[in-house]
């Protein structure tokens, strides 16, 4: 296709040069507007759902309300010969998410994030919560400049609901707030927490919820129920100052989290120094001057995002999917996770046996088989807190978990088939002495 484009003269203005970049649902093209003689980046969309559509042309619209020096600005946006297209400025320069940690300084991250708030506080105050907050959507220019990159996924404020369609999630995983994942309504405060995570991930050099085996759904839980490690703990160079604003950004509860980027601002303006006289500076600013200049990450740290970057692209793409099945599939896994937590065993069956039909009708057989193991899990834990464990129940949970346990040790996953191996045992030791 990118062959095609660039043949093309858009609109009769937009002439395409060459291919830049690639995402899931378009193709960026350096270009050039022949009637003003100036370089732009043109996006076009590939994916011709409509629903796709009205996206890319809610993205044009958040995006041209946005005049502001760290935001991409937009300049057109049209459709020709059933061609969906963006002409936006044309910007060079380096992705967060490809900087080494060498060249970042305490103050140099600090001066990049500060440039990041800046962005989502004038978005924030025009109504537009950007909702994809990550490093590969932060670019550094040559000049030390930001600029906050795809507000695809952006939603006016008075727009924003639970969720887009039923069980929808979207955005990347590692960098979602809590509230995303439980069908709460999003807001402001939620692009704050992927700030948190972004700054977790800037001075720590890890997200700081991930899963080895790429299990989304045990990533989906982490981010709703477990704390995250304090930064310190895994570099220690981190200042006490910096730790303590990451770690307010990435509160569970939003009502516990700044109120506003521009509350976050101030803070770290007081860190740098760089407050107006007047400002109120926070407790938290004493005692950092003399770090500033120190690397933010330890020697040992991971060096990069890229491969990471990659890696939660294509898990995304591969395994999470567009459709509402597959996302209400996940949905349901979560929610049954979360009721056999409280053992509430009631809904936590019924959330399960949703999830492992919705996997099974998109023919995921990976997230099937890890979700059997979830629901024979559940159904031992169950008949262990019930007088008398329902037969029925145990006998279909046995055979469920055999399945998968074929499809897990297929794909060499050792970790759940050893899990699944003690589980089946028990739950026929079970189903034995309810013959």
């Amino acid at each position: 296709m990118s062959g095609e484009m660039e043949k093309k003269l858009l609109g009769g203005r937009y002439r395409i040069d060459a291919l830049i970049g690639r995402g899931g649902m378009s193709d960026v093209y350096r270009g050039m507007d022949v009637v003003l003689q100036r370089q732009v980046a043109i996006k076009i969309l590939t994916d011709r759902s409509e629903d796709l559509r009205k996206r890319f042309l809610r993205e044009a619209q958040s995006m041209a309300r946005l005049n502001h020096t760290n935001i991409v600005g937009v300049y057109d946006a049209a459709q020709n010969d059933g061609v969906s297209y963006i002409v936006m400025e044309l910007v060079q320069g380096r992705t967060l998410a490809t900087i080494s940690p060498s060249e970042l300084t305490v103050h140099t991250a600090l001066r990049y994030i500060l440039e990041l708030l800046e962005a989502l506080a004038f978005a924030h105050e025009n109504n537009v919560v950007h909702r994809d907050v990550k490093p590969a959507n932060i670019m550094v220019l040559a000049n030390g400049a930001i600029k906050v990159m795809d507000f695809g996924l952006s939603r006016r404020t008075s727009e924003m609901s639970s969720v887009t369609n039923a069980g929808e999630i979207v955005g990347t995983i590692a960098y979602l707030s809590p509230e995303r994942f439980l069908g709460k309504i999003a807001d402001a405060r939620s692009d704050l927490y992927s700030v948190g995570v972004v700054m977790y991930e800037v001075f720590t050099g890890t997200v700081p919820f991930k899963n080895e085996s790429d299990d989304l759904v045990a990533v989906i839980f982490a981010h709703v129920n477990e704390p995250p490690a304090a930064l310190r703990t895994i570099n220690p160079a981190v200042p006490a100052p910096i730790e303590r604003i990451v770690l307010r950004l990435l509160e569970k509860d939003p009502e516990r989290r700044y109120a506003s980027a521009r509350e976050v601002i101030v803070d770290i303006r007081t860190l740098l120094g760089l407050n107006e006289p007047g400002e109120q500076a926070p407790s938290s600013a004493v005692g950092i001057a003399a770090t500033m200049q120190g690397p933010p990450r330890t020697a040992s740290a991971p060096s990069g995002n890229t491969a990471a970057e990659v890696e939660a692209r294509s898990v995304l793409e591969r395994t999470f999917g567009n459709t509402q099945t597959l996302n209400e599939g996940y949905a349901n896994t979560l929610a049954g996770m979360l009721a056999a937590r409280k053992r509430d065993w009631t809904e936590a069956t019924r959330a399960y046996v949703a999830a492992l039909k919705a996997f099974s009708e998109v023919r995921n057989h990976v997230e099937h088989a890890k979700t059997a193991l979830k629901y024979a899990t559940m159904v031992l834990a169950k008949g262990a807190d019930t007088e008398r464990p329902d037969r029925h129940e145990v006998e279909n949970a046995i055979e469920t978990l055999g399945r998968a346990l074929l499809v897990l040790r297929a794909r060499n996953l050792t970790a759940e088939v050893d899990d699944g191996e003690r589980v089946l045992h028990a739950l026929q030791r079970m189903g034995v002495r309810l013959r």
